[in-house]
């Protein structure tokens, strides 16, 4: 007992000494030498001070004066640290290994403070919406737990962080986890309840598919991809389809399985995003994306600069679908930049908008109104048994010229055969656009269409929809050249289209006001030839060059070849789908090999449809 206290007393006087050197009172009942080591488990402030309470059960009772304590030497000089840190976040984990739905989810902490933990809870942020709830972790032997109700968020529809408080009252805060994202190569599922691919993806079918969330590894194998899984994507620089060889967060890619039932997506083996901007790039023209959350994010584009977003496939069926205002996780997308510079929007869940322009800052200002005056746009799907295609606009808008421009939208790359229709807003024929918008400085015009089915047997249903409504004075009218027939109620009928479109069913759209669409009704049917025919070659004989004329009374494969007297075939002028009308060909007297040929009567056979008909040439030298 003697030499205790013997003991306890310099110490005392030691801790004495220095604390009242520096400005402090200490104010206790007795102190033990093994106090200097001693872990303190409470505290609090008040108005007196520092209240702290040791391992032993001691108050030590100190007086700042100041903003802090203003220590330059001393036992506290040591020590203050420890009590002025804030908690220290040593773990925050799911503790469930498989998280199911309707099981809810369980998490982990474990936190490390001088001062003692008073109290933790954990924020929970519901994807595709700004509400957080909180829960209250329950204090075990080393860690803190906490249970997230299935009935309040979905599993893959969250991320969370813990919050610890000391005794002390410093606070600190996790990091981020949310529910695993799982891709199996063999076997592929989803629990997300709006998944783009709900029943899962049907086999023997191209879909356009993303991965919400970052995987572990995005690497494929091709070596057993190949037999059950195929992905593409596309390679822009060479213009064709690769396989990949790693999957990339906020891409998109062609997909298509060969297992005798359909595939499900299922999450696991990866991480989902925090609720935070995801920047996405658009590069000029078609764009692959997909949705880098686990849950619907909203997309509204003004389809000026940025167009689409467009998706391929509605259940069983397959095509390109109309412009969609939300992105579904899972499901594969594609946007149209039409300028010619690198755009990026960020993604959020309630909120889509342009951010950047080409790596500089970009003043965000609403765009025009689409309400201009005359200004309107229509759209047309075609529907078959097995296809569609809703992807296709006709209109007049303030930011577009009369010929070809940005507004005029090339066909999505496709990787397999679809139902289609294409405009030709150039003069060259070539029905490769899906979107033809015209100037809006002009009334009337025409728009001419084909539709291309790979349908080979059923009808094709053509429906026109308003997105922007013209004026009560223009009128639209669909001419079928086919058929030879004028429709002037399309808008509220439609058209069955009842005859094969795989080699192409032209249309021409008539749109302004009444008097101009009546009349040029007229010239297209008063102009369309009633038969197929061949004319006589002109000059005939002829030295140098011979014209050919024939007519087309609807669209057709023509044939015509070049025979001599032997039979043998000399050339080949035509041989393409040409569309209806008065055409000609000229020979200039050349053969295959591109030599002349040499004197002599030929035969000129001319082949469309099921007519057969041919002619004598006479080439003289």
């Amino acid at each position: 007992m003697i030499k205790t206290m013997k003991r306890t007393i310099p110490v005392l006087l030691l801790a004495v000494q220095l604390i009242y050197g520096q400005d402090y009172q200490l104010k206790m009942s007795g102190f033990s030498a093994m106090s200097n080591n001693a872990s303190y488990s409470a505290g609090w402030w008040d108005d007196e001070g520092i209240n702290l309470v040791g391992s032993l059960g001691l108050p030590v009772i100190t007086k700042s004066t100041g903003s802090g304590y203003g220590l330059t030497s001393g036992f506290w000089v040591v020590t203050q640290g420890f009590y002025t840190q804030p908690p220290l976040v040593e773990e925050f984990v799911i503790m469930d290994d498989i998280l199911e739905v309707g099981l809810g989810v369980n998490v982990m902490a474990k936190f490390t403070d001088f001062n003692g933990i008073l109290n933790a809870k954990i924020y929970v942020n519901i994807g595709g919406t700004d509400t957080t709830l909180a829960f209250p972790m329950v204090r075990g032997d080393s860690t803190f737990t906490a249970f997230i109700p299935d009935s309040v968020v979905k599993i893959e529809n969250f991320i969370a962080s813990a919050e610890v408080m000391d005794s002390l009252y410093y606070v600190a805060q996790s990091n981020f986890i949310t529910g695993p994202v799982l891709f199996d190569e063999d076997g592929p599922s989803s629990r997300v309840d709006d998944s783009a691919y709900p029943k899962g993806l049907p086999n023997e079918k191209w879909r356009l598919v993303s991965f919400p969330g970052e995987l572990d590894n995005g690497t494929l194998s091709n070596k057993g991809l190949n037999s059950k899984h195929v992905f593409y994507s596309r390679d822009w620089d060479n213009n064709k389809w690769v396989k990949p060889d790693t999957l990339y967060l906020g891409e998109a890619y062609w997909f298509k399985h060969q297992y005798g039932r359909k595939i499900d997506f299922t999450p696991g083996s990866g991480k989902s995003l925090p609720l935070t901007p995801y920047a996405m790039e658009l590069f000029p023209g078609w764009n692959f994306v997909g949705n880098p959350f686990f849950f619907t994010v909203p997309i509204s584009l003004d389809q000026g600069d940025l167009t689409g977003p467009i998706t391929y496939g509605i259940g069983e069926k397959s095509g390109w679908s109309e412009v969609v205002t939300e992105m579904q996780p899972w499901g594969g997308y594609l946007i149209n930049n039409n300028t010619d510079t690198l755009q990026v929007i960020n993604l959020m869940p309630t909120q889509v908008e342009v951010v950047d322009n080409s790596g500089l800052n970009r003043i965000n200002v609403s765009p025009p109104p689409r309400e201009a005056v005359n200004a309107w746009r229509l759209q047309i799907s075609v529907d078959s048994e097995h296809y569609f295609d809703h992807n296709n606009y006709i209109g007049r808008d303030f930011r577009s010229v009369e010929g070809l421009d940005r507004g005029d939208l090339y066909e999505p790359p496709m990787i397999d055969g679809h139902l289609a229709v294409g405009f030709s807003p150039e003069a060259d024929g070539g029905y490769y656009h899906t979107t033809d918008i015209r100037s809006i400085n002009e009334v009337n015009g025409v728009w001419d269409l084909r539709v291309l089915s790979q349908e080979k047997d059923g009808p094709v249903d053509f429906q026109i929809h308003t997105i922007d409504e013209p004026k009560n004075n223009i009128v639209v009218a669909l001419v079928d050249l086919q058929q030879k027939v004028a429709y002037r109620d399309i808008m509220e009928t439609g058209l069955m289209i009842a005859e094969k479109a795989t080699v192409g069913y032209d249309l021409k759209m008539v749109v302004g006001e009444s008097e101009f669409v009546e009349n040029e009704i007229q010239r297209i049917l008063n102009g369309m030839p009633t038969e197929y025919a061949l004319g006589y070659n002109y000059p005939n004989p002829f030295n140098a060059n011979t014209r050919l004329d024939y007519s087309l009374p609807v669209r057709s494969h023509v044939s015509i070849r070049l025979y001599n007297m032997l039979g043998q075939e000399v050339a080949v002028l035509v041989n393409e789908e040409q569309p209806y009308g008065n055409r000609h060909v000229v020979w200039s007297g050349l053969n295959k090999q591109g030599s002349t040929a040499a004197s002599g009567v030929y035969i000129a056979e001319f082949k469309a449809g099921s007519y057969l008909a041919t002619r004598k040439m006479i080439l003289m030298k």
